[in-house]
């Protein structure tokens, strides 16, 4: 008996491989990246005003291009940033088009409780604490929630999610990678492509993406790493890639799989740098004559 449920349940989850949603498949509404600019909240220890805001943007795409609209919140510090955060929402302050200032009293409220409890009381970190120092060198985590919606009140018409953004203190802040192509046969990626084929897509990257920062193990290079992702009816084949640095192997490369009928595709590839940079870029070609 047992052995018969087993293959029932092999057999009933194989059935519904068709509808099994890939994370390269655009079919609803979908975050795929969320940038900050700049790339992490830094206070410098040197200046003497606080940091310039930070602005949040999100990669949020549907299969046919309609419209979304995404909102911002910064998260109280103990949300659980894996569970259903109520941020947007009870949990967290509004973040208006996505800006987060220190300026504002709000936020800093908020920040007061994600900074160690040194014991000293009071409504402002002690910044001479050793606790609060070490904390702010090795970086303090906080988390933006975020909801994206197409207006239509369907389950597939929204999600929901966190973006995690650091707040440190340094003098050599990280940046954002830039993206500055998407290449097929070593051109510019426009299309049209062949039905029925596989093909190659390889991004562009501008110089000094890949930056050099300072660890206890000695200064290391960031290794870009990049997310693919279609609409249309093709297959990405490759979903992750990356580059190679300091005698890493990478290859930077995704192989895709076009239809076998002609339509008009979107194609988008996300650059993050492992230390919360991030860029895109999107493609819109026709598949087919």
């Amino acid at each position: 008996m047992r052995k018969s449920i087993l293959l029932a349940s092999v057999f009933a989850l194989s059935a519904c491989g068709p509808d099994f949603e890939l994370q390269s498949e655009i079919r609803r509404v979908r975050v795929l990246a969320i940038k900050s600019e700049p790339a992490e909240l830094v206070l410098d220890p040197n200046a003497s005003q606080l940091p310039p805001p930070v602005t949040f943007t999100a990669l949020a795409v549907t299969p046919d291009a309609r419209p979304v609209t995404v909102s911002y919140a910064l998260c109280r510090p103990d949300v659980n940033p894996y569970g259903d955060t109520g941020c947007p929402g009870s949990n967290g302050v509004e973040l208006s088009e996505g800006v987060l200032s220190l300026a504002d009293p709000r936020v800093q409220a908020i920040l007061r409780d994600s900074f160690p409890n040194t014991g000293t009381g009071g409504d402002t970190p002690n910044f001479n604490d050793p606790a609060v120092q070490k904390a702010l060198a090795q970086g303090i985590p906080l988390f933006v929630g975020y909801e994206a919606s197409d207006g239509s009140g369907t389950p597939e018409g929204i999600e929901r999610g966190v973006r995690r953004v650091t707040l440190r203190t340094t003098t050599a802040p990280n940046h954002n990678p830039s993206l500055t192509d998407v290449l097929w046969n070593d051109v510019s990626l426009s299309g049209p492509l062949p039905l029925a084929s596989e093909v190659r897509f390889r991004p562009v990257l501008a110089d000094g993406s890949a930056e050099t920062y300072d660890t206890a193990d000695g200064p290391k290079t960031e290794q870009v790493f990049y997310s693919w992702f279609a609409t249309g009816d093709g297959e990405v084949k490759q979903f992750r890639s990356l580059e190679p640095v300091d005698g890493k192997p990478g290859d930077p490369t995704s192989k895709y799989e076009t239809a076998d009928v002609p339509q008009t595709v979107t194609f988008w590839v996300v650059a993050r740098d492992g230390r919360g940079g991030v860029d895109w870029l999107s493609r819109t070609v026709q598949v087919g004559p």
